[in-house]
């Protein structure tokens, strides 16, 4: 219970992503508030950016080694590849696919370079 009250950010990111990754595509496409030709891959990128994010913060007081950050991104990156693997399985409308799942990554790497950032060139943890 501890940690589930330590990650609710992280948990209600990931509730978010799994609901969004498993909606109706044909319905998801109705919302066109923005469109580029590849918007799906950005909002991937900024999907396991911003759980990325969550994870770091929450997890700050365990990240004074870089060999704990590498490792705490593990779990957004077998995340996503399972979601991946579930939407060809068990869906009609999604499909999984690599290149979302490379998506995926770059925004947690993405996610840790910008925390990497923010610790070098602030007075946190100082």
């Amino acid at each position: 219970i501890k940690k589930v009250k330590k990650n609710i950010l992280s948990l209600i990111t990931a509730l978010v992503i799994l609901f969004l990754s498993f909606a109706n595509a044909d319905s998801l496409n109705r919302v066109n508030v923005i469109w580029f030709k590849h918007l799906d891959k950005v909002v991937h990128m900024s999907m396991y950016f911003g759980l990325m994010l969550a994870l770091l913060f929450e997890n700050r007081s365990a990240l004074k080694i870089n060999k704990n950050l590498f490792l705490l991104a593990i779990i957004p990156f077998l995340y996503g590849s399972l979601i991946e693997l579930l939407q060809s399985w068990l869906t009609a409308t999604r499909k999984g696919d690599f290149i979302d799942a490379l998506f995926n990554l770059v925004g947690i790497f993405l996610a840790m370079f910008v925390w990497s950032l923010f610790k070098r060139f602030s007075k946190y943890e100082k």
